[in-house]
């Protein structure tokens, strides 16, 4: 099989849990009001749920986002799930931007996570994503992310062992 090489090669050929990253063209903070950022987030949960991604965390922002789900059995159909989500997303933007064929979506990258601690450490990574952005002093401060939602619905002990996991040297693209 070849492989552009300047383009992320998307091997997603056995079920698992993956994070995934991506951004819009240029890095431009394209979804920066609070209903852009809402649409992202409904439209990212209705496509999750429609090719059978379980969603575990995520993060959003105008510019990029990031997500950790359990895949379905068969997890080849993550390209065509990003694939929707990227079109509605960018049809509605450019609709009501009147921006019509305007390119919004770069490009996406998907890591299966094998480790358990790699797991962890990944999940505290998203969840505290807008604080490492510096948006906001606490993640579950911020509306768009799946914090606030974690410490609502995970035990005390689960909440405090991922969020003790180390963050700064994780390698995940997210120079935005």
């Amino acid at each position: 099989m070849k492989y552009w090489p300047h383009a992320p090669c998307h091997i997603v050929d056995t079920a698992g849990t993956f994070i995934v990253t991506s951004a819009t063209y240029n890095k431009e903070l394209l979804f920066k009001s609070d209903e852009l950022l809402d649409l992202l987030e409904e439209r990212l949960f209705h496509f999750a749920e429609k090719y059978k991604w379980m969603l575990q965390a995520w993060a959003i922002f105008p510019n990029h986002y990031h997500f950790i789900a359990q895949s379905p059995s068969n997890p080849q159909n993550l390209s065509q799930f990003l694939q929707h989500y990227h079109s509605e997303t960018a049809i509605h933007l450019n609709k009501i931007q009147n921006k019509h064929g305007r390119k919004v979506w770069f490009q996406f990258w998907e890591t299966r996570i094998t480790f358990q601690k790699s797991y962890l450490a990944r999940l505290n990574y998203v969840i505290q994503n807008p604080v490492k952005h510096g948006i906001v002093k606490e993640a579950q401060d911020y509306r768009w992310c799946s914090a606030n939602w974690f410490k609502k619905h995970s035990s005390p002990a689960t909440f405090n062992t991922v969020t003790s996991f180390k963050i700064d040297n994780i390698n995940i693209k997210d120079d935005f």
